[in-house]
């Protein structure tokens, strides 16, 4: 019986706080710019040409420095042994070159350069030429 009781006034205070937090209409002012607004076209959300410059450059930047230190060597000799714990028994180990974590990185700004490439200067220059 202690259960039901506990249940019903869960259920008063619910419905007491719903009741209280009723929505309300919005004004009509609101209602005639929303209507105002729907043949417009919405603000494109881009980055901007020189932040895109910016991370464009420091993206090749990184790029060149990794390269010029992958020929040069540097990381060659760093490698690292991760064992992996699957079960109890058994652990098997991986080796990681440090060389082929750096190429994977070189690889990566890449791809971030080229997705840069194309939103700072590939996508104005061709959004300017279809608009003629």
């Amino acid at each position: 019986m202690q259960r039901d009781d506990s249940n019903d006034k869960d259920l008063r205070l619910i419905d007491e706080t719903l009741g209280k937090n009723k929505l309300e209409s919005p004004s009509s002012n609101f209602t005639h710019r929303v209507m105002m607004n729907l043949h417009s076209m919405p603000v494109a959300s881009s980055l901007s040409a020189r932040k895109g410059l910016l991370l464009l450059s420091g993206t090749v930047l990184a790029i060149t420095i990794l390269t010029f230190l992958v020929a040069g060597g540097m990381f060659e000799n760093v490698n690292e042994t991760i064992s992996v714990p699957v079960a109890k028994d058994l652990q098997p180990s991986i080796n990681v070159k440090g060389e082929w974590v750096v190429k994977g990185l070189i690889f990566l700004n890449i791809v971030l350069a080229f997705i840069l490439f194309d939103r700072t200067i590939l996508r104005p220059l061709f959004n300017k030429k279809t608009s003629f």
